[in-house]
């Protein structure tokens, strides 16, 4: 990129807009090996989709939630915005975070969790991904954001909070434990401790699995 050197341990993948960027790609790439995740897009106010990347901004809202959810470390996923007119400035950005995350390690290490267990959560955030409740939640803050024509962070943050954390939370944990579950019976304080939920997060939980 204007014959600027980089480090080549990153893979670019082409989209048409930031704001097409799906947070189960992310989650994705998480759990085919990715240690971290940049997306670059437009200036906010420059993209020629109009709020592409104000879309974007939602995503981003959304996979910090299940990152922290799942134990993950918020650094190794970054938005950077950045004009067509500025590849010194992209090529700089994707140095500043390759070796940023150089410094935290491999996917894992630094949250001291282990191969296995990183595994077990990433595969139920991609499900959680998929979960048709999550993306409608998630496409109606995307909706009611345009129609307010607010897409402050801050308006994000709130909506993401309110209308989709929740939601999030309870149908990981629902994942996480059918999963647990399947090899046999587990105590309430075993399955409080592999989810990160409390008891009283997974009380509601066991007793929909109960009587299904």
């Amino acid at each position: 990129m204007a014959r600027q050197n980089y480090p080549p341990y990153h893979r670019v993948i082409r989209v048409m807009c930031s704001g097409r960027v799906d947070p189960l790609f992310v989650m994705e790439a998480f759990r085919n090996g990715a240690d971290a995740v940049m997306v670059g897009g437009c200036k906010l106010g420059e993209c020629k989709y109009i709020e592409g990347n104000f879309q974007a901004l939602i995503m981003a809202e959304m996979v910090r939630n299940l990152m922290r959810l799942i134990g993950l470390n918020e650094e190794r996923f970054k938005l950077e915005w950045v004009s067509s007119a500025e590849p010194v400035k992209l090529v700089e950005d994707i140095k500043n975070f390759m070796f940023k995350i150089k410094e935290l390690g491999p996917l894992g290490s630094s949250e001291g969790i282990s191969r296995e267990d990183l595994s077990f959560y990433l595969d139920a955030a991609v499900e959680v991904c998929k979960n048709m409740q999550v993306r409608t939640a998630f496409g109606n803050i995307a909706k009611e954001l345009k129609k307010m024509q607010d897409f402050s962070l801050e308006t994000i943050s709130k909506k993401v909070e309110e209308k989709l954390l929740p939601l999030l939370k309870n149908k990981l944990y629902e994942i996480e434990v059918k999963t647990l579950l399947k090899d046999g019976p587990k105590s309430v304080d075993y399955l409080s401790q592999k989810t990160r939920a409390s008891v009283e997060e997974l009380e509601p939980i066991l007793s929909k699995i109960m009587k299904s």
